[in-house]
Parts: C-alpha cells; sequence; structure tokens
C-alpha cells in the first residue's frame, strides 16, 4: 500500500527526525518567541507611520444649539462650512419661545445665504436646520446628502 503522506506531498509523521523534535516550543506562551520573525503592529513606529501616510480629516460635523441666553454661538462658523463641514443646528431648547426659535431660524438662514449656500430642515417642526457646507450636495427629492464632486448621488 503506498505511503498517503508521501502520495500528498507532505512530510511522514512516523518518521520524525530528533532535531525537529528539539525545534519545538519549550512554553505554552503564544506569543512571539526569540528567534521567530514577526512584526509586531503595536509598536510605535508603525503608529508613527501610519498616521503619516494617513491623511486629516478636512470636512467635520459641527452641532450648535442655542446658549443660556438663547443665542445662537456662530462667530467663526463660516470658515468650517467654506470647507466642507456640514453644521446641524438644534433649536428644540426653544421650543417654549417661538418668537427666538424664528429669529434664530433667520439668523442661520441669513448665514447660509450670505455663504452661498442652503439652511435645510431635517424635522417636521423645524427644530433641527442642516446647512450642508462647500462642495455637498442634497437630493431635495430621496433627501439624500453627497459629497459635490459626483456628477449624481447613488441611484439606490
Amino acid at each position: 500500500m503506498a505511503n498517503l503522506f508521501r502520495l500528498l506531498g507532505l512530510p511522514d509523521p512516523t518518521k520524525v527526525r530528533g532535531s525537529e523534535i528539539k525545534r519545538g516550543r519549550a512554553t505554552a506562551d503564544p506569543g512571539p518567541q526569540e528567534g521567530d520573525l514577526h512584526l509586531d503592529l503595536g509598536d510605535q513606529k508603525w503608529s508613527e507611520m501610519t498616521r503619516r501616510l494617513t491623511p486629516g480629516a478636512e470636512r467635520g460635523v459641527l452641532y450648535i444649539k442655542p446658549d443660556l441666553m438663547h443665542r445662537l454661538p456662530l462667530e467663526g462658523i463660516s470658515t468650517p462650512l467654506s470647507k466642507g463641514s456640514l453644521v446641524i443646528v438644534d433649536l428644540s431648547p426653544l421650543v417654549h419661545m417661538p418668537s427666538q426659535r424664528e429669529r434664530c431660524k433667520r439668523i442661520v438662514q441669513e448665514m447660509a445665504e450670505r455663504l452661498g449656500l442652503h439652511a435645510f430642515a431635517i424635522n417636521e417642526d423645524d427644530s433641527l436646520l442642516m446647512v450642508p457646507g462647500a462642495m455637498m450636495r442634497v437630493d431635495t427629492k430621496k433627501y439624500e446628502l453627497g459629497i459635490g464632486g459626483y456628477d449624481q448621488l447613488s441611484e439606490s
């Protein structure tokens, strides 16, 4: 009868050499042993290299809600919007003050128009407003948000 291991091109386990037994691990530690060839991906040099190769985030999502004086802190928000960040304005803390809520909505709309952008109401009672930044598109039929560099949004 032919040797199955020989037929498959595998070493025959019945013919173990003494040198192969000595090469085995002496401990039950599954970690790297001396003489093993391995890369420790947890090493600091790999983190630094990955950080250098990975570009930083250029866009972000900014969440704004009224302060204790019921004003919107919109100072300096035009810079992130011009770089493409998305701004979400939460007016729900002003539910008991309809006139202040309308004033804050107007301020957000005027700021968006000044920058050549559009402000959208996300929910039915207009307490959440969204201002997509530069180079962002909003499909008003499917209500999908996308990046302006593409010809069309996803067809799904």
